[in-house]
């Protein structure tokens, strides 16, 4: 009875185009005979007929009180409930299988690998989803309109929500780095820049920029959207192998990393989730734009005195500014945009200006105490992480974080560590 779990998000999705009048009552015999007229519909094609008769029956059977009926008439209920919701999301398959997008070409194709995990995300899964979907309410419409810019659909929006969870500050074991997962040479080579002071891949819009620029050049070579995906997650030489291999430019038809097949599965199932949220049991309250303001600033500022200033917290100006890493403006770019809670950039200007000029920016001591210095540590035979962490007078603790070590403490032999001084 699985699928009994998808009725109250059937609930939720039909609200909005029927009415139920207060007055009526369940009646099984109302809902069978509606859902025998949404199955002649389904067998002439009219799949959005089907799926309004099926919403008719179904809201009728919401009206039942469960506790109230027999077990005759209980096992009935399900029974009928779930032959209802299986018809309804059969014609929500086929419209998206017929669908067409007129502002995109992204094919919203529904396979059982698409299928798989349209499950798992309104199921097991969901309140996973739930987290990534709600952060991304922050960017999800600031990158409709970049993509927009670009000429390229939409639903490329969703590829970060599968990427990173929608969090800027999102690192992967293969050290990729934020919203659209940029590895360092990726990053350079599509124009973000990193050093001490601050990690572009970390900036919303640079970032969906970049990524713009790649996946169009992905979508040039290939000339298909999921293989561009595909590309764009295990890299074009994997992509034209298997093309040049198996004969065929079919993504659904290829032999692909697992990984890959399944990244490209995952972001379309997610975006028939957000082309209609409501339908699959999710909020349809669209998020908007970050509002902030631009204050530029002559020098290297501590965060933590904008934060005093301006009585806002520090992790929101992190939050606004995420490609900052050491929690203050670089001092090798001058000016800096700082961007500063909407309706602040008065205060903060007003306030500011009135500071002593060497309490406005940073030393070169106070930058100094920020800028570690990196030891690389080749680890020997014997080795242990508490004597490497005595010897360099720093806790385990730190040494496995800035190495990513798991609970299990293992190093080997010839293996490198950072140790930051």
């Amino acid at each position: 009875m699985k699928f009994l779990i998808l009725l109250f998000l059937i609930f939720l999705s039909s609200c909005s185009t029927i009415s139920v009048n207060k007055s009526e009552t369940y009646d099984p015999i109302y809902a069978s005979h509606y859902f025998d007229l949404a199955q002649e519909e389904f067998k002439s094609g009219n799949f959005n007929e089907t799926i309004k008769l099926c919403d008719f029956a179904l809201k009728n059977l919401l009206l039942a009180e469960r506790e109230n009926l027999k077990t005759e008439e209980l096992n009935y209920y399900d029974r009928l409930t779930d032959t209802i919701c299986r018809l309804r999301l059969r014609a929500c398959k086929k419209l998206y299988q017929k669908k067409e997008n007129k502002n995109s070409v992204f094919p919203l194709e529904y396979h059982e690998r698409v299928g798989k995990w349209l499950a798992y995300y309104t199921g097991n899964g969901k309140k996973y989803l739930e987290k990534w979907l709600e952060r991304s309410k922050y960017y999800y419409e600031m990158m409709k309109e970049i993509l927009k810019k670009y000429n390229m659909p939409e639903e490329l929006a969703c590829v970060p929500i599968v990427e990173s969870g929608s969090h800027p500050f999102a690192v992967s074991p293969k050290r990729a780095v934020g919203l659209w997962q940029f590895i360092l040479p990726t990053g350079k080579r599509y124009g973000l820049e990193r050093n001490h002071w601050y990690d572009e891949r970390r900036d919303p819009e640079k970032s969906t920029i970049a990524a713009c620029k790649m996946l169009k050049n992905l979508y040039n070579e290939f000339g298909d959207w999921l293989l561009a995906l595909a590309a764009y997650n295990c890299g074009t030489y994997r992509v034209r192998k298997a093309i040049k291999t198996q004969k065929t430019k079919n993504f659904w038809d290829l032999y692909l990393p697992r990984e890959t097949e399944n990244y490209v599965a995952k972001i379309i199932a997610v975006a028939m989730i957000m082309d209609d949220p409501l339908a699959f049991g999710f909020d349809n309250e669209k998020g908007e734009n970050i509002r902030y303001d631009v204050v530029q600033v002559y020098g290297p500022v501590d965060l933590k005195l904008v934060s005093n200033l301006i009585d806002v917290n520090l992790k929101e100006l992190l939050f606004l500014n995420p490609e900052l890493t050491r929690q203050c403006t670089p001092p090798d770019v001058i000016p800096y945009p700082l961007k500063i809670p909407q309706g602040k950039s008065a205060e903060f200007v007003k306030k500011f200006s009135k500071l002593p000029a060497r309490k406005k920016y940073l030393s070169k001591k106070q930058l100094q105490a920020r800028k570690h210095n990196v030891i690389i540590y080749r680890v020997r035979r014997g080795d242990n992480l508490w004597k490497i962490a005595k010897k360099y007078r720093v806790s385990v603790r730190k040494l496995k974080k800035w190495n990513r070590i798991a609970r299990a403490d293992r190093i080997y032999p010839g293996q490198k560590l950072k140790i930051y001084r």
